[in-house]
């Protein structure tokens, strides 16, 4: 949609108003082709302790419907997208305090004008590295690209520490397709696309830009021999373009 462009302004959570203990929580991209995500739930309410692996929220997205957990810890303490609403991919969604007593602090210097356009999405996924395309002339149209995700709001690349399932394996949604360690810690990867593990880009023990490609699934086993041919035979080109609305916020 055009609206993926231009995310509306919401309050910042950075500049000369924010206590340094806030940090912003991100919609995140569930799959390579999501927008936008509709909250369908907060799993904790204003004032609740968040820890790094607990459910913080229930995202819809044009794939399935998935628990997001946070990647900080934190005490949550403003909410700018409350449920059965949508916020583009990169966008604030809310904001965690480090403390309890830190919440009406965050409260006040967001209530007090301090408002921008929040939630840039990192830096690196405005410029993913080069990696071999899928798409274009030469790609099945069965082939979908695996991202590397943004685990915290500050993250810029992650370290495959293993893939939990290997070439030719059926990958279902839900299913842990591979470990990341980030910046904040080492956490599941659940895959947003039903498919077959067709080609892997960054082995276990190498890192990859927020927002690259690290894998590609098939549609069906019978499709993962000309998938890799495709990435084979010279169709490379920078393969894993963040969502329109990471690169344009």
């Amino acid at each position: 949609p055009a609206a993926a462009a231009a995310p509306a302004a919401a309050p910042a959570v950075s500049g000369a108003g924010k206590p340094a203990s806030a940090v912003a929580v991100m919609m995140p991209a569930l799959s390579s082709t999501m927008k936008e995500g509709r909250i369908t739930q907060w799993a904790k309410s204003i004032g609740d302790k968040v820890e790094v692996g607990e459910t913080l929220l229930v995202v819809e997205s044009d794939k399935a419907d998935m628990d997001v957990e946070s990647f900080e810890d934190g005490y949550l303490a403003v909410i700018f997208t409350p449920e059965g609403e949508s916020a583009l991919v990169g966008a604030a969604v809310a904001v965690l305090a480090a403390s309890a007593a830190d919440i009406p602090r965050v409260q006040a210097a967001l209530k007090n004008g301090n408002s921008a356009s929040a939630a840039a999405a990192p830096a690196a996924a405005a410029a993913p590295a080069a990696a071999p395309a899928v798409s274009g002339a030469g790609k099945p149209a069965s082939a979908v690209a695996v991202m590397m995700p943004a685990l915290s709001s500050t993250m810029k690349e992650g370290r495959i520490t293993q893939w939990a399932k290997s070439i030719g394996d059926k990958v279902e949604v839900g299913e842990t397709l591979l470990v990341v360690e980030s910046d904040k810690a080492d956490m599941d990867v659940e895959s947003f696309e039903d498919g077959y593990l067709a080609v892997i880009f960054t082995p276990e023990g190498e890192s990859a830009l927020v927002g690259a490609a690290v894998a590609v699934l098939a549609a069906s086993a019978a499709d993962i021999p000309r998938v890799q041919a495709a990435l084979k035979n010279g169709n490379s080109a920078s393969a894993a373009a963040a969502p329109a609305a990471a690169a344009a916020p």
